[in-house]
């Protein structure tokens, strides 16, 4: 059933709908919406006058079943439309689904079930990009979206991942004693490469993904039956949004990132044979893009040429209309705008842009693969 199916049969009935709850987000403001059936029947039931209304209840009773009809509500929220309502209803969806905060916490959660985690991280990459992996996987590969619940930027996000305690650190609490991290940059000339890679014992400056896997490789031969993390950092998507005059080939770029990622796989498949190393490989994204010929753009400030289009600082507040969403980060301020609104216009070589709020940037996928598990190398069919 359509989401506007459900909103004809609600004009007729109280409804018992399976439905994601980030859906719940699209309804209209008059549509209740309850958790459970027996809260629905004992507001029915009540002696007092209860006035007409559309009635949504989330949640089944088996001593209700035959009283309400039950349906199930196919809507896919993760699609440009989420604009719609993203930045009006951002905490209630946040509420609803899983966020970048969290991902730190739920890759600990699972740890205690495996030897080896790698977690590659890409700078720019929208959960729109990646979300038909799991439909022409051979694997057993989970592709869920994740709201970026902090200002879409690569200094905030990537550190929003890591979390604090780092992720490092506390799998190390829980017996990752061996780590080993990957970058463009060493600590000493990047800081945000000395955040991200805080407590990581080994940190290799290499660029080419080839070096990595034979590093890798080498290091986990070496490791035996240690548990380990490794964090992965590579370029995605962000790099070609800026100072290009042509629109990137977006198609290719993400196919390249794949392809590094099925390496991986291949790698910890070989590793599971060999050494019996059960592991757990993870892909998320700090940001994603809102590429320039997807949206049309509403300019809401005089911002100057050089600045930030989707965002700016409390002292910038000035040059812009709207203020947007306020984010304290760190003891800064940020305010991040909504779709499609920019704070001056793009210029010829700002192919796309990140920062504000919006199902491209806000939406990054996070990725699973687990590999020890009889299930996750048995071919689909």
């Amino acid at each position: 059933m359509s989401l506007d199916e459900l909103l004809a049969l609600l004009d007729r009935t109280p409804v018992i709908a399976s439905i994601h709850p980030v859906s719940i987000c699209y309804l209209p403001e008059d549509v209740t919406v309850l958790d459970s059936a027996t809260e629905a029947a004992w507001q029915f039931d009540a002696p007092e006058p209860t006035l007409p209304g559309r009635l949504l209840i989330t949640g089944s009773d088996p001593q209700y079943s035959s009283r309400f009809p039950q349906v199930r509500c196919d809507h896919d929220p993760f699609t440009p439309a989420l604009n719609g309502v993203l930045f009006e209803r951002y905490d209630d969806i946040a509420s609803r689904m899983l966020c970048q905060s969290q991902v730190a916490e739920l890759i600990v959660a699972g740890a205690s079930k495996h030897d080896l985690i790698i977690l590659l991280l890409v700078d720019g990459l929208s959960y729109r990009d990646v979300n038909s992996w799991a439909d022409s996987s051979n694997r057993a590969l989970d592709v869920d979206p994740c709201l970026v619940d902090v200002p879409t930027l690569t200094r905030v996000a990537f550190p929003n991942l890591v979390g604090a305690p780092s992720l490092a650190m506390r799998l190390f609490d829980i017996g990752y004693h061996h780590r080993l991290g990957f970058t463009y940059w060493t600590r000493e000339d990047n800081q945000l490469t000395e955040r991200l890679f805080h407590t990581v014992a080994e940190v290799k400056k290499i660029g080419h993904f080839s070096e990595i896997l034979a590093t890798l490789r080498s290091h986990l031969d070496d490791a035996g039956q240690r548990k380990s993390y490794v964090q992965i950092v590579r370029t995605g998507l962000d790099s070609y949004a800026h100072g290009q005059k042509r629109r990137p080939p977006i198609a290719a770029i993400v196919g390249e990132v794949r392809r590094e990622f099925e390496q991986l796989t291949v790698l910890c498949d070989d590793l599971y044979r060999k050494l019996e190393i059960r592991t757990c490989l993870y892909l998320t994204a700090d940001h994603g893009i809102l590429w320039r010929d997807e949206f049309e753009s509403e300019i809401i400030g005089d911002a100057p040429a050089k600045s930030s289009l989707r965002w700016c600082g409390w002292r910038d507040l000035y040059h812009q209309r709207d203020k947007g969403r306020r984010f304290l980060i760190d003891g800064e301020e940020y305010y991040c705008l909504g779709f499609p609104k920019l704070r001056r216009p793009l210029r010829i070589d700002e192919q796309g842009v990140h920062g504000g709020i919006s199902f491209q940037e806000s939406i990054v996928p996070f990725i699973t693969v687990k590999i020890g598990d009889q299930c996750s190398i048995l071919v689909k069919t």
